[in-house]
């Protein structure tokens, strides 16, 4: 099933996960923050994603696991490409690892995106997948949790497996950052921790003890996008969840992001996503 983003956040709020068929290669070309955990698996076309500045390519069979918190921008998608996705608030995130080393997502995410060749392997993870989709659609069930948190605990294993497998055959990633690299993820860094009480440029330029111009620099350079677009897609990312989960009034979500009042919250918002707060609620 294709789902838009206000159909993702309530089935989160509700189940704690949501499995779902991407399909729309229009809705993956800009500039995006991980607020969940995620697996994707490619299941046709191509794509080349960008993550933390970091290019990797999909095809059929490729498998891509995120922590959140990554910047993410398709830079290319085929008319054909299609990926499953299984996106995990924090809070089952959390419950479904209890007990998973950190060495093993020290492994899957340092290079997060990889071919499934071996095809028992590839049937293995899309039928954990596709049961976690069936499992959505059944009557609420007393161990409902108990499913949920075991089935992804397995999902990561199987990931972990998989790749573990694959270290042998795969020469590690060479990557080599230049001043710019640095500047710019210690910018994603300081927005991440930051973008809920500060919202302009120079507050982060002054962190990093560069110019607000050589921010912007780096930041068209890097991310193709002003460091004000930046911090402003951190922002609304942020505030489409709390208007989405939170139950909070946009009052208090504006005294939450340092708005001066509702009427600024809404403005903000408005130009950046053609929605008041109020109408962007309602469409759950």
């Amino acid at each position: 099933m294709s789902m838009n983003d206000h159909d993702i956040e309530k089935l989160i709020s509700n189940y704690g996960y949501v499995v779902y068929d991407c399909r729309s290669p229009e809705s993956l070309q800009s500039l995006a923050m991980t607020k969940d955990s995620m697996v994707l698996l490619c299941t046709g076309g191509k794509a080349v994603v960008e993550l933390n500045m970091l290019e990797y390519e999909l095809q059929a069979g490729s498998c891509l696991a995120m922590p959140p918190g990554v910047m993410v921008r398709f830079r290319s998608v085929s008319e054909d490409f299609c990926t499953t996705v299984l996106q995990t608030s924090q809070e089952t995130a959390l419950s479904s690892f209890i007990g998973l080393e950190t060495e093993m997502f020290n492994i899957i995410y340092r290079d997060p995106c990889f071919l499934i060749s071996d095809k028992m392997e590839l049937t293995l993870l899309c039928n954990m997948l596709e049961n976690m989709r069936i499992f959505m659609q059944l009557p609420a069930s007393a161990h409902k949790k108990d499913f949920v948190y075991g089935t992804i605990h397995c999902i990561y294993i199987a990931i972990y497996d998989i790749r573990l497998r694959m270290l042998s055959h795969v020469a590690p990633r060479n990557v080599a950052y230049s001043s710019a690299d640095d500047y710019f993820r210690r910018f994603l860094r300081l927005i991440k921790e930051n973008c809920r009480m500060h919202h302009d440029v120079a507050f982060y330029a002054e962190k990093l003890h560069i110019t607000p111009k050589y921010l912007n620099e780096i930041s068209r350079k890097k991310a193709h996008f002003t460091a004000k677009e930046v911090i402003t897609q951190f922002i609304v990312t942020l505030i489409k969840r709390e208007l989405l989960v939170s139950g909070n009034s946009v009052q208090r979500i504006a005294y939450d992001y340092n708005f001066c009042d509702q009427s600024s919250l809404g403005k903000f918002f408005k130009k950046a996503t053609g929605m008041s707060p109020v109408a962007y609620r309602r469409t759950r």
